[in-house]
């Protein structure tokens, strides 16, 4: 009797280990004319030029430390490049560093200064603003009728979606390649969030709230003040 039920128990956690582990949901193909619009809205999102974002942030940290800053986001998506310098309120650099098919930090004070921070937090801003490079897409809508594009990774390192939840708002998750969530991204535009600022800033999300998942879990809330357009051949 102990061996059926200890039989029974181990097939009962392995059928929750492999419905633990389905965590991509499946898509439901589009027609030809919704096929081509979701897939035009989700690389709308995507930063096609280079910006200057100015953001207020708020950043909830691994030890339960929270911190209020300012950061300055410079991205250069054609080729990738993100510098981000952070500062306090009062003005002093809390971070400096830069993002260019590597990370390079030249200055960091806690709790700012881990180098898995700097990398988690680049791999973020990436996520956000710059398309995936990936080697196919699937486009179509959840069960629930929300338009998706799901895009496999051309670096073989798992999937991006992208999850049109309204007119103004979206969501962005990242995968590993054994499908485990590692990113959520929820991305709301003006006027649901916000004002269009000066600028023809209305592209750009007003607010941007990045959980990441994991051992090394935090919160980022980034709420833009300004933005401007960058040559495209400027160095950061």
């Amino acid at each position: 009797m102990h061996l059926v039920r200890g039989v029974i128990l181990l097939a009962a956690c392995a059928l929750l280990c492999i419905s633990g582990c389905r965590s991509l949901a499946p898509i439901q193909p589009a027609s030809s004319a919704l096929h081509a619009d979701t897939a035009r809205q989700c690389r709308a999102h995507f930063l096609a030029r280079p910006r200057q974002l100015v953001q207020s942030l708020t950043a909830y940290l691994p030890d339960g430390d929270v911190r209020d800053a300012i950061a300055v986001i410079r991205i250069h998506p054609e080729a990738g490049r993100i510098k981000c310098v952070i500062m306090s309120v009062e003005g002093l650099v809390l971070f400096d560093g830069e993002y260019d098919g590597g990370v390079s930090i030249r200055r960091a004070v806690p709790p700012f200064d881990e180098k898995k921070f700097a990398r988690a937090m680049f791999a973020d801003i990436r996520l956000a603003f710059i398309s995936p490079e990936a080697e196919n897409v699937q486009v179509g809508t959840l069960s629930g009728g929300t338009p998706i594009c799901r895009y496999a990774r051309s670096d073989g390192k798992g999937f991006v979606e992208v999850r049109l939840s309204g007119a103004d708002r979206l969501e962005i998750r990242r995968y590993t390649s054994g499908k485990k969530l590692r990113e959520t991204v929820n991305i709301c535009y003006p006027p649901a969030c916000g004002s269009p600022l000066p600028g023809g800033a209305g592209e750009i999300p007003a607010k941007i709230d990045i959980f990441h998942h994991g051992l090394f879990d935090y919160r980022l809330e980034l709420n833009l003040l300004e933005a401007k357009e960058l040559p495209r051949t400027e160095k950061q």
